[in-house]
C-alpha cells in the first residue's frame, strides 16, 4: 500500500465514523512503535484537510530503563520535527501494580489512560487517537475468544469509545488505523523514512496478547491465510445485534439503576424481570461505570453478577479487580472494595 492509499484509507475512515470534529483537539498517544508513529504523521497531514489541531503525549513507564527514556527522546523530536506540539510524562507503573494489585499489563493501561486524560484535560482536546490496527481487532477478537467472551468481547474494539475512572474524567478513544494492517504502517513507516522504535517488551511470550500474536495467529493462519479479516467480519456481524440490546439497556438504566457514594446500585426486582441478554448487557454497562473499563472482566464473571441477583441479604460476589457485588435487601450494590475490606 502506497502512502497517498494508505491517508486516504484513514480520512476516509474518520469522516465515515465520525471519529475528529473540525475545529476540535486532536491527542496523539505515541509510543515510540510503528503503528502510532504511523498515525502522528498520517494526521499531521490530514489535520488542514479536516480543520483539527494536533498534539502528542507520551508516558515512560519505567519499565525499561534506558530503552524507555531512549522512546521518550524519540517521540519528542520526531513531534518537533513534524510540528506537533508534545507532552512527556513519567510514571512509576510497577508501584501503582503493587498498590493496586493488579497484572502488569492492567496497571500499565490504567497509569497510560489516567496520564492521557490528564493532558487532554490540559491542552482541551475532545479525544485521544491511539494506534490499534486491524491486527490489534483480530487479536484482541481471538483474546476474548479465549478467555470466554460473549458476544460483546467478540465485537472487539470500536472506532470510537469512552474511557472513564471512578475520580476521574470521562476520556473519548479514538482508533483511526483500525482498518489499517500492520504491515502497512511499517511499510509507511519505510517508505517515509520514519524509523520507529522496537519495544523490546513485545517480544516476551507472558503477556496472553503476546502468546496469541506471536503463536496462535500463526498457526491459525495456515488453516486460513485470511483468518485475521474473519475475525473482524465476526465482530462486524455481531455489532448489529448488540445495538438492539444496548437500547434496552438505554431504556431500562433510569428505572433500574443510580449511582451512590463511588458505587452503582441496582433495583434487584426492576433487573431480574428484563430478559437475560439486557441484563447481562446492564450489568456490564454497571461494571464499566465502576471500573471505567471492562479489562479482566469476561463472560463468567457477568454469570457470576447474574446469580448474585438472587442471593440472599447479606451475601457477596467477588470479582476481578476488587469488584464486589453485594446483596442488601431489594438493593444490589456493586463497588470496588479497598484491599483490607
Amino acid at each position: 500500500m502506497e502512502c497517498s492509499e494508505l491517508g486516504a484509507l484513514v480520512e476516509r475512515f474518520i469522516v465515515r465514523h465520525r471519529l475528529v470534529g473540525s475545529g476540535g483537539t486532536v491527542l496523539v498517544a505515541v509510543s515510540g512503535g510503528a503503528d502510532s508513529v504511523c498515525l502522528l504523521h498520517v494526521l499531521t497531514g490530514l489535520r488542514e484537510k479536516l480543520g483539527f489541531t494536533l498534539r502528542a503525549a507520551h508516558l515512560n513507564h519505567r519499565l525499561r530503563g534506558a530503552e524507555s527514556e531512549g522512546d521518550a527522546r524519540y517521540v519528542s523530536r520526531l513531534a518537533r520535527r513534524l510540528g506537533v506540539p508534545v507532552t512527556t510524562g513519567s510514571r512509576d507503573v510497577s508501584a501503582f501494580q503493587a498498590e493496586r494489585r493488579l497484572s502488569l499489563e492492567d496497571a500499565a493501561r490504567q497509569v497510560r489512560y489516567r496520564f492521557l486524560a490528564g493532558v487532554a484535560a490540559d491542552v482541551g482536546a475532545e479525544c485521544v487517537a491511539v494506534g490499534h490496527t486491524a491486527d490489534d481487532q483480530a487479536e484482541t477478537i481471538l483474546m476474548h475468544l479465549v478467555r470466554g467472551a460473549g458476544p460483546t468481547g467478540l465485537v472487539g474494539m470500536s472506532p470510537l469509545s469512552a474511557w472513564t475512572s471512578p475520580g476521574l474524567a470521562g476520556l473519548t478513544v479514538v482508533r483511526p488505523l483500525l482498518a489499517v494492517e500492520r504491515r502497512a504502517t511499517h511499510a509507511y513507516c519505510r517508505q517515509q523514512g520514519l524509523r520507529p522504535r522496537a519495544d523490546s517488551s513485545n517480544l516476551s511470550l507472558f503477556p496472553l496478547r503476546n502468546r496469541i500474536r506471536q503463536e496462535l495467529m500463526p498457526l491459525l493462519t495456515s488453516y486460513n491465510p485470511r483468518v485475521g479479516e474473519a475475525l473482524v467480519r465476526t465482530g462486524q456481524a455481531l455489532e448489529a445485534d448488540l445495538s438492539y440490546l444496548e437500547a434496552g439497556v438505554m431504556d431500562a438504566w433510569p428505572r433500574a439503576v443510580h449511582g451512590e457514594d463511588g458505587a452503582v446500585v441496582l433495583d434487584r426486582d426492576r433487573v431480574l424481570s428484563l430478559h437475560p441478554a439486557v441484563q447481562r448487557h446492564l450489568l456490564r454497562r454497571v461494571v464499566r461505570e465502576v471500573l471505567g473499563d471492562l479489562e479482566d472482566i469476561e463472560w463468567k464473571h457477568i454469570e457470576l453478577m447474574r446469580d448474585g441477583l438472587t442471593l440472599r441479604r447479606g451475601k457477596r460476589v467477588v470479582l476481578p479487580r476488587r469488584l464486589v457485588l453485594s446483596v442488601e435487601g431489594r438493593m444490589i450494590r456493586v463497588r470496588v472494595v479497598s484491599p483490607a475490606a
